[in-house]
C-alpha cells in the first residue's frame, strides 16, 4: 500500500517558507516496496531532488510539531530524511504507518521513535 503527503500552503506561509508554495515536500510511504521516498523540486524548478530510504535501515521518527504544521525527520543508519511543513495530523499517521508497519511485519525491522 502506498501513502502519499504533502507540505501544506498554510504551514508553509505561517513558517516563513513562503518560497516553498511553488516546490513543496512530498513524502510517499511503500509497504510493499518496504521503501519513504522524500521529493522535493529544486529551486529553479528544472529538476526533482529525492531521497529514499529502506524500511530496515529506520532508527529513529521525530516529529517536530510548529503552531501551524509540523516538520519529520526519519533518521537512518546512514543519514536522515526531512520533510517541512506537513499537516501535523500527516506526521502522526505516517510515524503511525511506521510503527504499525513494524508491529505487525513478519520480518521484524527495528523502528524506534
Amino acid at each position: 500500500m502506498t501513502y502519499k503527503y504533502s507540505s501544506s500552503e498554510a504551514a508553509l506561509l505561517a513558517n516563513g517558507r513562503a518560497a516553498d508554495i511553488l516546490t513543496p515536500w512530498q513524502i510517499e510511504i511503500d509497504t510493499d516496496e518496504q521503501t519513504i521516498t522524500i521529493r522535493k523540486r529544486n529551486k529553479y524548478l528544472i529538476g526533482v531532488d529525492e531521497d529514499t530510504l529502506a524500511f530496515r535501515f529506520i532508527r529513529r521518527v521525530v516529529v517536530d510539531e510548529h503552531l501551524i504544521g509540523a516538520d519529520i525527520t526519519i533518521q537512518a543508519v546512514g543519514g536522515k530524511l526531512t520533510a517541512r511543513c506537513l499537516d501535523k495530523s500527516a506526521c502522526k499517521q505516517i510515524k503511525q504507518v511506521l510503527m504499525n508497519y513494524n508491529k505487525y511485519s513478519k520480518t521484524q525491522h527495528n523502528i524506534f521513535s
